[in-house]
């Protein structure tokens, strides 16, 4: 993954922590990063306010100013559920492994995730939602960003 991917699918995690911030818990359905470019699909019941997408964007560089530690670490999977939870896994089928990767970004996030992660959320760049799409007969919202590189 490129060094812009990697940011960019570090902001999915900092985009879905703003999204649970303002609308509550949500699991993700899909994801996509194609260079500072990402998409966030997660399940929803309604489609949100412009108000709360406004939210969303700015909870998201709020964590972004905030320059917060993005933890990345192994855990055996029986105590990472133990200690997080089903909250770390979205709809994809969980692996059948003893040991996970786990992504957390502390009282904001945590995912089960292998991918290569930031450091910091400092190190992103301003998060722009560019588009919001929702589909009702398959309750699914989404949201379309750019990170800027």
């Amino acid at each position: 993954m490129e060094s812009a991917e990697f940011r960019t699918h570090s902001a999915l995690h900092v985009l879905k922590g703003a999204v649970v911030a303002v609308l509550g818990p949500r699991k993700t359905a899909s994801t996509h990063v194609s260079g500072t470019h990402g998409t966030l699909t997660i399940l929803m019941e309604r489609k949100p306010t412009p108000e709360e997408v406004a939210d969303i964007e700015a909870a998201a560089n709020r964590k972004v100013a905030e320059n917060a530690e993005v933890l990345q670490f192994k855990m055996e999977k029986a105590e990472a559920e133990a200690h997080f939870g089903t909250a770390m896994y979205d709809v994809f089928p969980v692996p059948d492994v003893k040991l996970l990767t786990v992504v957390r970004i502390t009282d904001w996030e945590v995912n089960c995730c292998s991918a290569k992660h930031i450091d910091t959320t400092g190190e992103l760049a301003a998060i722009k939602i560019d588009a919001v799409r929702f589909r009702e007969a398959r309750g699914l919202l989404e949201l379309e960003f750019n990170t800027g590189g």
